[in-house]
């Protein structure tokens, strides 16, 4: 008997391993493996309405009846028991916001698993219309009645049945730790971070996600609590657009101190000097690669703003990230080859079998039009496409400018729509990538090529443009007889559509990362350009840390609500972004 795993990387640069199923080969099934099941956790009092993660509570009578009704053995009755005791009873899977970041992203690792596994046992088509409805929702507004108490209960339910299912035959997977995956109790950041050091409650090894990028991050944390107890690091005031070599002025001498403060600059304090020299333009630079700018040795107004924000903000930024890594998606039986992307950063990464082989710069949604995160599998390609325009912004911005424009511009009507031709002038390029979603997300071309030569990429109406299509066709077509490059290149600049499907379909990530380590074993901060952090540090935290973004939050992104997702554009049909 033979065993397949298939390490899919997750983050940029990094090695993460994720917790992989299983799969067999010559027709032999894995043993499953017989668990000693632990005592279930006592109701844990000490949890109120002051310092719940949710503020919605259901009612443990309603909890015992669906169990009863459901009858599902006493092994998932007790956990799913226990998984409510250890809340308190707290909803788990909606607040009254809407569909938490933790939702989306234990929905989009179940239909990954399904995806591969093909195991409709841990999978329900009624439960699953209910809940892409709601995904593709511009606002949900939950209410603690009959209908949202069900569907909580159902979503617990199939969270316990996914894992025994994709967990079936790991013997070092412990079922108690889903307990944990969902936050229970708000902390204060100082709190949270002695419990994460201290590996206490929620943060012990034992329930701690087996990547070890959640690993890598943890051990960066104890750096900036030291940061944070020595006074955190100095604010760099400057009234120029940028220093550089040779600028002589007191902001450089704050300037270094700063980067010392993060490890970035060796020196005494009595040493440093005010000259703007080649040793502060390559800590600069160094400073530059853990923020994601380019490595210019430039110390410029957009880049000091983010130099700027304080060491408690970071830190808040690392347990936030700590967090999500509890939902990398389980990996699966595949070609050994991936593909994610992390918006925070603008990359693509590809992966073969586990191990980066390359990336390339990418476009993602701006905000109100955000690239949600999910997973899929990358199937088809489409040369020289058609954009089917959609029908609020083809009645807005297109047919008001006449026949004329439309004329010049390559658009027509098709079937009581507008569309623009395929050709150099397309908003989607020559090329495009699909990955059934229903998000109607996938990659595509642009014409609009200077956008790639920005640090800060958020500019799409929710879709991924690619700096290099024709490299990542040629990549994923594989086969250089009847797809060569000059084929390639043919049937991009053809002005005939052409479908194309890829002989080995590729599995796609789509996260929401902002602090990561990469393989070179540095750690990486990115904007939260989507606001998710702040939501997810208002729900974690007691003293939450305002977050000091570039681009500012709208005042209402919090209360209308959660901004994990998408807003809906004004036409739900296919090819609805770009």
């Amino acid at each position: 008997m033979s065993w397949k795993r298939l390490q899919l990387a997750a983050l940029v640069f990094m090695t993460l391993l994720i917790a992989s199923c299983r799969f067999f080969e010559n027709g032999e099934k894995p043993k499953r493996v017989i668990r000693v099941e632990k005592p279930p956790t006592r109701v844990d009092v000490t949890i109120d309405t002051s310092n719940a993660f949710n503020s919605m509570f259901i009612d443990s009578n309603l909890v015992n009846g669906f169990l009863a009704k459901e009858n599902l053995g006493d092994t998932m009755t007790n956990r799913i028991k226990s998984f409510y005791n250890s809340r308190n009873y707290q909803f788990g899977w909606f607040s009254p916001e809407g569909l938490p970041e933790h939702t989306i992203s234990f929905w989009n690792m179940l239909k990954n698993y399904l995806n591969y596994s093909k195991d409709s046992s841990v999978y329900d088509k009624k439960l699953a219309k209910v809940i892409d409805a709601m995904m593709q929702e511009d606002s949900v507004r939950v209410k603690n009645d009959s209908t949202y108490q069900n569907l909580e209960l159902e979503l617990t339910k199939y969270f316990y049945l996914y894992a025994d299912h994709a967990y079936a035959d790991d013997e070092n997977f412990d079922m108690k730790a889903l307990e944990w995956y969902i936050p229970k109790k708000k902390l204060t950041v100082e709190g949270m971070v002695d419990s994460v050091l201290d590996r206490k409650g929620q943060y012990a090894d034992e329930f701690a996600p087996t990547n070890p990028q959640y690993t890598r991050l943890r051990d960066r944390l104890q750096k900036y609590k030291d940061i944070k107890a020595a006074g955190g690091w100095p604010v760099v005031h400057t009234k120029v657009e940028e220093m550089k070599k040779g600028y002589k002025a007191d902001a450089v001498v704050e300037l270094k101190k700063r980067l010392k403060a993060e490890g970035f600059m060796d020196g005494e304090d009595s040493s440093f000097t005010n000259e703007y020299d080649d040793v502060v333009s390559g800590a600069v630079n160094a400073m530059k690669r853990t923020y994601g700018y380019k490595e210019d040795g430039k110390a410029g107004k957009t880049w000091l703003k983010e130099v700027n924000i304080p060491v408690e903000e970071r830190i808040q930024q690392i347990l936030i990230n700590m967090e999500r890594m509890r939902w990398i998606p389980l990996q699966t039986k595949d070609t050994g080859r991936a593909i994610m992307v992390n918006i925070p950063e603008y990359k693509l990464h590809v992966y073969e079998g586990g191990k980066p082989a390359w990336d390339m710069d990418v476009v993602v949604g701006k905000e109100g039009n955000n690239t949600t995160v999910f997973t899929g599998r990358l199937n088809q390609i489409v040369f020289s496409p058609y954009w089917n325009v959609p029908t609020g912004l083809a009645k807005k911005e297109i047919i008001p400018k006449g026949s004329g424009y439309m004329a010049r511009n390559h658009y027509e009507y098709h079937n009581g729509r507008v569309r623009q031709k395929p050709g150099p002038w397309n908003s989607l390029g020559l090329v495009k990538f699909l990955f059934p979603n229903s998000y109607d997300i996938y990659f595509h071309d642009s014409p609009a090529k200077s956008l790639f030569n920005k640090d800060k990429r958020s500019y799409s109406h929710g879709c991924i443009r690619l700096k290099e299509p024709a490299k990542f066709a040629q990549y994923l077509l594989e086969d250089t007889v009847k797809w060569s490059t000059e084929k390639i290149d043919s049937a991009m600049k053809s002005g005939k559509e052409n479908f194309v499907k890829i002989k080995h379909p590729l599995p796609i990530l789509i996260t929401y990362f902002t602090a990561w380590v990469n393989d070179a074993d540095s750690l990486n901060f990115r904007e939260d350009v989507y606001g998710h952090d702040e939501v997810m540090a208002k729900k974690m935290f007691l003293n939450a840390v305002e977050t000091t973004q570039l681009r500012p939050l709208k005042k209402d992104t919090t209360s209308k609500k959660d901004s994990t997702k998408p807003k809906k554009n004004t036409a739900a049909v296919s090819e609805k972004k770009k």
